[in-house]
């Protein structure tokens, strides 16, 4: 484990794979009509705090990443964080509208 962290590069592509499969995952749940709104908030309530950590992370570990993946790298990652505070400020904007 020490060895990984120490990869920049390794541990800024886990942190983008992470957040893409966190995303599909928030997406699939809200596509299904299977899952009721009670299960989809829990589900929301415990995997936006792990996906705001994995991207901070990675987009931290991003600027120590050498060569020329460093620009694509960083891009993704605040992208990802611009997505996630965007979904945020609508919930917390649209919070009075849902009964």
């Amino acid at each position: 484990m020490e060895k990984f962290f120490k990869n920049a590069l390794k541990v800024s592509i886990a942190s983008l794979v992470i957040s893409i499969t966190l995303y599909v995952v928030i997406i699939g749940l809200f596509l299904l009509s299977v899952v009721t709104a009670n299960i989809f908030g829990t589900v929301i309530r415990i995997i936006v705090p792990i996906l705001t950590l994995v991207t901070i992370l990675g987009f931290i570990y991003s600027f120590f990443i050498k060569g020329k993946q460093k620009i694509p790298f960083l891009t993704l990652h605040f992208v990802s964080l611009c997505a996630l505070s965007f979904g945020i400020y609508l919930t917390v904007s649209f919070q009075g509208f849902a009964p």
